[in-house]
């Protein structure tokens, strides 16, 4: 089972820049849609341009994997773990 706790919890956010006029994921070219990773202790800032949007389609606040942002090994021992309120936390920021 995966629990909420991790030692220490690493972020991860997935998300697309999108127009304002309300158009799917499934109508976007490949090129929009981009992939973004957090770290932690390596903090990123997300923008778009012009009048375009952030589409949050994932967040994890976690460890699901010992590849992404791995660390020394003890820290990569759990990777059974999530915040389950990541998506909702990171959609209204």
């Amino acid at each position: 089972a995966l629990s909420s706790a991790c030692d220490p919890p690493t972020p991860l956010t997935i998300s697309s820049c999108l127009s304002p006029l309300g158009l799917s994921r499934a109508g976007l070219p490949f090129g929009l849609v981009r992939r973004e990773l957090a770290c932690e202790g390596y903090p990123i800032e997300l923008r778009c341009p012009g009048s375009d949007v952030i589409m949050v389609e994932n967040a994890n606040y976690g460890r699901t994997d010992d590849k992404i942002c791995d660390a020394d090994p003890f820290q990569m021992e759990n990777v059974q773990c999530y915040l389950p309120d990541a998506f909702k936390i990171m959609s209204q920021r």
